[in-house]
């Protein structure tokens, strides 16, 4: 069995494009798609994305940290993750560029997603079991089994075997934190004993997401810039 795995494209619509583009052309546009989260926030074009997402017939769309804090204002009360009250002015701007159908498709969202492929059990979430803000802890997986743990938001490419389970994450489309700033996805063949993950890097237009971060004046632009150029978190405003 073929997949393909994509996730936190952090409303950079730049870069979901050039994704589709590079589906479309290397043969891949028919294969199964997964998609871990974290679709909104930290980028210029929330609504543009979610509207590309939802004529997409993604096979799965999961709920990430980033969406629940569009969807609940509770979840940006004392939040580690904002610290900075820019992150938080940066939730409400981007809240306030969703319309209602983007809204309730956020609130859609699954947290978890199990699946059977070729001896494989493949177990879907965003960060790890019981949190999105946290990532898997090989220590804490069931390592006896043939289990597949697919997650995203590190944005940063994982490929682990422990035992006999696997640990895969396809990195980040829209905003890479592994020092290489074209976005990542994730190709993954199960067949029999084996499960390969291939993470693939393409290049796009940073600068169009830079353009519309300054012209759409999105709060918290000046760390999302450097993010986006360098591939290195900041929070910086």
């Amino acid at each position: 069995m073929k997949f393909i795995l994509a996730s936190d494209i952090h409303a950079n619509l730049p870069a979901l494009e050039a994704f589709f583009e590079y589906l479309e052309g290397h043969g891949l546009s028919r294969e199964p798609v997964y998609f871990l989260g974290d679709y909104v926030n930290l980028g210029p074009f929330p609504e543009e994305t979610i509207a590309l997402l939802r004529a997409f017939p993604g096979k799965i769309f999961l709920s990430g940290n980033h969406d629940r804090y569009i969807v609940n204002e509770h979840a940006l009360d004392h939040n580690p993750y904002f610290g900075n009250p820019e992150g938080i002015r940066h939730c409400r701007w981007t809240r306030n560029q969703l319309s209602p159908g983007s809204m309730e498709w956020l609130r859609s969202l699954t947290v978890r997603h199990r699946f059977p492929a070729d001896g494989w059990t493949v177990d879907m979430i965003h960060g790890r079991h019981g949190s999105d803000e946290e990532t898997l802890d090989e220590t804490k997986i069931d390592t006896a089994s043939r289990i597949l743990y697919v997650c995203g938001h590190t944005h940063v490419p994982r490929n682990q075997a422990v035992r006999k389970a696997r640990i895969f994450n396809p990195g980040s489309l829209g905003k890479p934190l592994d020092r290489d700033n074209r976005a990542s996805f994730g190709i993954v063949t199960t067949t029999g004993p084996d499960a390969v993950l291939e993470v693939v890097r393409i290049p796009y237009d940073i600068e169009r997401a830079v353009r519309a971060l300054e012209e759409r004046e999105v709060p918290w632009r000046g760390g999302i810039i450097n993010s986006l150029r360098t591939a290195i978190y900041t929070d910086e405003q």
